[in-house]
């Protein structure tokens, strides 16, 4: 009887033993599993703060490269007392993914800090997003960018408009255990034209003056007219060009988004002659085609303007 009772004690004892080993058993089970899930939607929502910012950083690389692309391009005409040549997106293209005009190396495409060289060209300043992503476990990977979905554009008279197009986007972790697929994406990006020297200023009177928006809405006095000059201001008008056809040289041309000045007067006289006509108006000035009989400005002495451009700076005809 008593090996009995010491039977069932050690059986009693084994069972007990068996169900804390087993409740132990699911315990950790359940903990694991938890923490697992833990980690994976911790890594989710890493992964996707990362696809939610994917289009705002894209934009910042076209901006950067953009606008250095713009600046290069603008060191480029300085040195070379020339405007560009060729068709405008091909011209940008170029720069923004090469780093070069025609072929030649744009000096300001890159540089060399400490020893070591900083290339401001789309793929590399994208290179540098998909680095911060690496360095946080994150891989972006994308196709080769296509140049001819590079495109540059007039937004407003004093807004450059970039777009890109980004092909077959993907956001993975580095386990490869998440997988964001976002397909094409079109990054566009606006830069005032305000960071930029003037193309004509710069290339046909040898002066640097930065694209100045006026504050005139409408001309309707003389000192208006006499501000707007010795401040060397710009004014937005549909007859004239706009910053990228500047850029070409193309005076005979006009845009929806194009802009202009009028220029010097007595102490702010043009340091180039002028060419073909007698109006003061910038693209007319130093155009290949001789404009309209031109008349003086009463206030403003040393100036003239053709009948049009007098109408709208100073509200009466010749």
């Amino acid at each position: 009887m008593v090996k009995n009772k010491k039977a069932i004690m050690f059986t009693f004892i084994a069972i007990t033993l068996l169900m804390v080993i087993m409740v132990s058993f699911l315990i950790t089970l359940q903990t694991s599993s938890k923490t697992e899930t833990e980690k994976l939607m911790a890594k989710a929502t890493s992964v996707n703060a990362f696809v939610q910012n994917v289009n705002l950083n894209a934009e910042s690389s076209l901006k950067a490269s953009g606008n250095q692309a713009v600046l290069a391009l603008q060191d480029y005409m300085d040195v070379e007392e020339e405007y560009l040549t060729g068709n405008s997106n091909d011209v940008f293209r170029e720069a923004i993914t090469e780093g070069k005009y025609r072929g030649v190396q744009l000096r300001m495409m890159e540089k060399t800090v400490d020893g070591k060289k900083i290339n401001y060209t789309i793929g590399s300043t994208l290179n540098e997003l998909r680095d911060i992503a690496s360095r946080n476990n994150i891989i972006l990977s994308y196709d080769p960018i296509d140049s001819s979905s590079i495109s540059f554009s007039m937004k407003s008279s004093w807004e450059l408009r970039m777009n890109l197009q980004l092909r077959n986007v993907k956001v993975t972790d580095r386990e490869g255990e998440l997988t964001w697929n976002l397909g094409n994406l079109d990054i566009n990006t606006d830069i005032p034209i305000s960071k930029y020297r003037d193309p004509v200023y710069l290339v046909s009177d040898n002066v640097n003056i930065s694209v100045k928006k006026t504050g005139v809405v409408q001309f309707e006095k003389v000192e208006d007219l006499r501000s707007f000059i010795s401040n060397f201001e710009f004014y937005a008008h549909q007859d004239s060009p706009d910053f990228i056809q500047r850029m070409f040289g193309q005076f005979d041309s006009s845009s929806a988004n194009g802009y202009e000045t009028v220029l010097g007067s007595s102490g702010h006289q043009p340091n180039t002659p002028n060419p073909n006509s007698n109006s003061y108006v910038d693209f007319m000035y130093w155009g290949r085609k001789a404009s309209a009989p031109d008349c003086g400005v009463t206030g403003i002495p040393g100036i003239a303007l053709d009948d049009t451009h007098k109408t709208l700076y100073t509200g009466s005809s010749c």
